[in-house]
């Protein structure tokens, strides 16, 4: 039980940095626009209402690939087969008080908040996959 529990969260601190990269990148890719800040909340919810599709898309993105991330993790790690989902449920209740935090558009908050799970789940399922066998030569 405690090797699940500490993989949980190592998974999710691993989920979390792939997320962060991932929005690190779109940012460079879809950079703010001068003028605002996105330190300073009012600034950020401002921009959020006219950020362009490329943008959302990308974290999206990010929390696909970090709750993939998680899953394979936590269930290598954990070696349990709730793991990779305990994972992922952790993601999105962070993902869930972003969303709470600052304005996104309707269709992002079901896209994201349906995404964290099934990633997780298939990264989960996949680590736990046997290798296939080796090729048989005659």
């Amino acid at each position: 039980m405690l090797r699940g529990i500490l993989g949980v969260i190592g998974a999710v601190v691993a989920g979390t940095v792939v997320i962060l990269l991932v929005e690190i990148l779109g940012h460079r890719c879809y950079p703010f626009p001068p003028g605002v800040d996105p330190h300073n909340h009012e600034s950020l919810q401002a921009y959020m209402k006219t950020a362009p599709l490329g943008a959302w898309l990308f974290v999206l993105a990010a929390y696909a690939g970090g709750s993939f991330v998680a899953g394979a993790l936590a269930s290598l790690i954990g070696k349990r087969p709730w793991a990779a989902l305990a994972a992922g449920g952790v993601l999105m209740a962070l993902g869930l008080v972003n969303v709470l935090t600052l304005p996104h558009p309707a269709w992002f908050w079901v896209a994201s908040l349906f995404i964290f799970l099934p990633a997780a789940g298939l990264g989960g399922r996949l680590a736990r996959r046997p290798p296939p066998a080796p090729p048989i030569h005659t």
